[in-house]
């Protein structure tokens, strides 16, 4: 069985290059491209291209998998790199065709640190698909995908570089939050008070550093764990701001 391999690119230059190359067993590669303004699609040039812009990721996906060509499709984000035994197994798994998806843990590197702690592991993904069987993705802030069939368990993990600096950190927080923020505007949010965003901030604190034992990963695993407290101070003033507007 043939295999397509998808990457969702904005501004992906500094990662784009490694990404590609740990898909090199793939028999094609789809690049989706959200506008970027970087160097991004030069350097992916040996892929199949598609420039669209971003409604949602949920519909960046769902138009990758109409554009590919063979039965099985993997779907990774540029921040992504599969190892040379995930790959083997990969192969594999689609030879034989047992599932009609299968899922992979992820491991999580945060500032150059692997993350084992903190609700990051094992971190479920699932990321390969038999198209015959995909139906879509849906979900606007954490999409899933939806299947007929089993799902399979695949032994070997996909690598993670999740971000690498705070400035890179916050940024990408912005952008997830203020989607996250609108989805609740949406649903019909109760006004937003003080005292929940402070209870917001101290519960998801205490969940990441203190239940999902973050503490164990060190000074990655307190800056994480407080990252994430400031996410949700970040959702609700921006669901605050709405609510005022």
């Amino acid at each position: 069985m043939k295999l397509s391999a998808v990457v969702l690119t904005h501004n992906s230059a500094a990662v784009i290059g490694d990404c590609l190359q740990s898909l090199r067993f793939a028999d094609e590669i789809i690049v989706i491209d959200s506008g970027s303004t970087d160097n991004t699609l030069a350097l992916a040039s040996t892929a199949r291209i598609y420039k669209r812009k971003l409604v949602s990721f949920a519909a960046q996906r769902n138009f990758a998998l109409g554009q590919a060509k063979y039965p099985w499709v993997l779907m990774i984000d540029s921040d992504e790199r599969v190892s040379a035994a995930l790959a083997k197994e990969i192969r594999a798994v689609i030879q034989i065709g047992s599932f009609s998806a299968y899922r992979m843990k992820r491991l999580n590197y945060f500032f150059g640190r692997v993350m084992k702690h903190g609700g990051y592991w094992p971190d479920w993904q699932t990321r390969l698909f038999r198209v015959k069987d995909f139906l879509k993705y849906a979900g606007t802030v954490h999409e899933s995908p939806h299947f007929n069939g089993p799902l399979g368990s695949l032994k070997t993990h996909l690598i993670h570089f999740s971000h690498n600096n705070i400035s890179e950190c916050l940024e990408k927080s912005i952008v997830w939050t203020k989607k996250e923020a609108e989805q609740f505007i949406k649903a019909g949010h109760p006004p937003v008070t003080w005292w929940r965003i402070i209870k917001v901030m101290v519960w998801e604190f205490c969940y990441r550093y203190f239940k999902k034992m973050g503490f164990l990963d060190g000074y990655v695993g307190l800056v994480e764990s407080l990252l994430q407290a400031m996410n949700r101070f970040f959702v609700y003033q921006q669901v605050w701001e709405m609510q005022q507007s």
